[in-house]
């Protein structure tokens, strides 16, 4: 197993993991990534508009000035 697919699973998914074989244990490494894009992506957007929004009200409040 590499060190992506142990760091995406929890004691549950490990065991079922280990209790397959190799390939089934790959696709399950695999799926377990993929269902961890979207809120990867999600709390991304969030951050980047919170920064973004920061970013202009500072630059409004500097024109202000």
């Amino acid at each position: 197993m590499n060190w992506a697919g142990l760091l995406a699973q929890c004691v549950m998914c490990y065991r079922t993991a280990a209790a397959q074989q190799a390939e089934r244990a790959r696709v399950l490494n695999t799926g377990i990534l993929i269902l961890l894009i979207p809120p990867v992506v999600i709390i991304g957007f969030i951050l980047f508009r919170a920064l973004h929004s920061r970013r202009s009200a500072q630059m409004q409040a500097d024109k202000n000035n």
